[in-house]
């Protein structure tokens, strides 16, 4: 039996199916189990190795989906990744797990465990992170199948138990999608592609938690040419991998490095993912100040808070155009442009 499934396995990877005449399809079972321990040089290799195989023996997203999260012993959160109405799940130790919906945050019926919670540590250790007081906050992210993750994790001292965030990315967004969805409407994109696109201006993309930065910023990306060198900087790697685009993918907090580091690789344009401390401020003034264009996220409530914050991180307003978005509690969740700056 064990044989029979290592053929199985062996014919995946070199034939990418198993035919379902095939006599292999018996081990089904077992093949999945094998890949279950299937290791590469590194856990995003890892995952994306697991996940390729388990798609080629079922050629279901979901089933793939189901038995990678199982290899991870994260199949417990497998119905909340599915559900295409949830985009943040929160999990704190022996309490039940919150979800944030487009109707707003819910509670479900589901404990979050020590076990589930120690499988995003374990996850964050496999990607090189230390896990230490002086470091009792950080995020990263993590690619499963379809779906992208940005997880954000707190430790003790800052509190009790260690709290994750996970924020779910189902897929990117076009400009177009965005005004379908209400988040702008059709003056707006034709705003922010005359000024960013067309006429190169540098960007920022502000608004409080939630409120759709990146899924703004990643529509921009969509729209500017493919042949542009660009370079992302950003830790928790919430980017996709466009094969026809020109990419360079640096996970890194340490983002004024990056782009002193990045100067000879005769880049056209950058992509800060979060403005978050001051040598992330310095990093994007740096880019610019080089002749490079400059995109970024920041949080901020309003669009005078978000002048004020660049301001007084010594940034030019010239040339610039900065689009405030609003995250508003209805009957649902109602995120839209507040206001643009265009400099």
């Amino acid at each position: 039996m064990q044989g029979a499934a290592l053929s199985g396995l062996i014919k995946l990877m070199e034939i990418g199916h198993i035919d379902e005449r095939d006599e292999l399809l018996r081990y089904k079972k077992d093949i999945i189990n094998i890949i279950g321990r299937v290791f590469s040089k590194n856990i995003d290799k890892t995952i994306y190795i697991r996940y390729k195989l388990y798609y080629r023996l079922t050629g279901d997203i979901s089933e793939a989906l189901y038995h990678l999260m199982k290899s991870l012993e994260m199949e417990v959160l497998y119905n909340l990744f599915i559900d295409n109405n949830i985009e943040d799940i929160i999990l704190i130790p022996g309490k039940f797990i919150y979800i944030t919906t487009k109707e707003g945050k819910q509670k479900t019926g589901i404990y979050a465990t020590s076990n589930i919670v120690n499988r995003f540590l374990l996850l964050a250790r496999a990607k090189g992170l230390k896990l230490l007081q002086s470091n009792p906050s950080f995020r990263y992210g993590l690619s499963l199948g379809p779906l992208r993750l940005r997880i954000s994790i707190d430790l003790p001292p800052i509190v009790a138990a260690p709290h994750i965030y996970v924020r779910i990315h189902r897929g990117v967004k076009t400009l177009e999608d965005l005004v379908v969805s209400g988040l702008l409407d059709r003056n707006d994109a034709v705003l922010i592609y005359r000024e960013v696109v067309e006429r190169r201006k540098d960007l920022i993309v502000a608004g409080p938690p939630g409120s759709g930065k990146t899924t703004l910023l990643q529509a921009i990306d969509l729209e500017l040419p493919r042949w542009l060198q660009r370079v992302y900087i950003d830790e928790a790697d919430e980017f996709i991998d466009l094969p026809d685009f020109n990419q360079i993918k640096i996970n890194s907090v340490s983002k004024l490095k990056e782009i002193f580091s990045s100067m000879n690789r005769n880049i056209d344009l950058f992509i800060i993912g979060e403005l978050q401390y001051p040598e992330h401020f310095e990093a994007y003034r740096a880019a610019r100040a080089i002749g490079l264009q400059a995109l970024g996220t920041m949080h901020a409530a309003d669009l005078g808070k978000a002048r004020s914050r660049l301001a007084d991180s010594r940034i030019d307003q010239d040339n610039i155009v900065i689009v405030q978005l609003k995250k508003e509690y209805k009957d649902k969740i109602i995120r839209r442009i507040a206001e643009i700056y265009v400099g």
